[in-house]
């Protein structure tokens, strides 16, 4: 049985634990522990909060679900041992964890929240190890987890890091822009529901580019005018460019 221990206790870290805890049925792994700095214990998680990472109890694998820029920090506040360091970041490079002599990233490209309970069996888990002894323990634990699982390494998850931000927080920024102009108008703003959905299908199906309509994509002056008279400075802007990007891609 892999003993794994949880640092963080985020929106990744405690989403993992609750994963964990339910994966222990498996009897393949077992969450011995988890850190959080504000020692604050989670809900409905039987394995016990720990009060030091600098003495952490034996375990197998030891996963770093902090910030991007308290990875390394983190890492080197842990003690060498036998145990795998791997941490859940898209943006850094895997010898971040370099202290260690076994160590790892287990990364997911999906977008948590506290109050959303993710399906980890649909999501890609996506796999670094310095090692093959790593990534058999790495590949062991992921598949508890997820259906899914992809050998990614450094170079190519920052590309993967940059392109889930463009994919998830930039269109969502959209969504919340376009939610304030419905507010504004007084319109129900799950009017658009529909049209979400279907943009986000034809994307899948067809690929995004195939999936491109609108009047930027059209080239339609007349409209893109009347559109950027109704937005303040800022608004307009970000209108102006995601249209020249637009015909730009699209040749127009």
């Amino acid at each position: 049985m892999i003993k794994i221990i949880i640092i963080g206790t985020g929106n990744v870290g405690m989403h993992l634990c609750h994963a964990f805890e339910k994966a222990t049925l498996s009897n393949k792994i077992s969450l011995v522990g988890y850190y959080n700095r504000a020692q604050k214990k989670l809900s409905d998680i039987k394995a016990p909060l720990l009060s030091q990472i600098e003495n952490l109890p034996a375990c197998d694998l030891i996963i770093l679900a902090v910030p991007d820029d308290a990875v390394n920090k983190t890492a080197n506040l842990l003690p060498t041992s036998q145990a795998i360091v791997a941490h859940t970041s898209g943006s850094v490079s895997i010898t971040a964890l370099e202290k260690h002599e076994h160590h790892g990233v287990f990364y997911m490209p999906q977008s948590f929240s506290k109050t959303r309970k993710p399906n980890f069996e649909d999501i890609t888990l996506c796999l670094e190890s310095s090692s093959e002894a790593v990534n058999n323990v790495l590949e062991q634990v992921a598949v508890t987890l997820s259906r899914k699982r992809e050998q990614i390494n450094s170079n190519q998850r920052k590309k993967l890091h940059l392109a889930a931000v463009y994919m998830n927080n930039f269109v969502n920024h959209c969504y919340t822009k376009a939610d304030q102009i419905m507010q504004d108008a007084a319109i129900d703003t799950q009017l658009l529901n529909a049209l979400m959905q279907e943009t986000l299908a034809k994307a899948i199906d067809l690929s995004p580019q195939k999936a491109q309509t609108g009047p930027a994509m059209r080239n339609d002056i007349k409209t893109i005018e009347k559109h950027l008279e109704m937005l303040d400075n800022e608004d307009r802007d970000m209108y102006r460019s995601i249209t020249n990007s637009i015909q730009k891609t699209h040749g127009n």
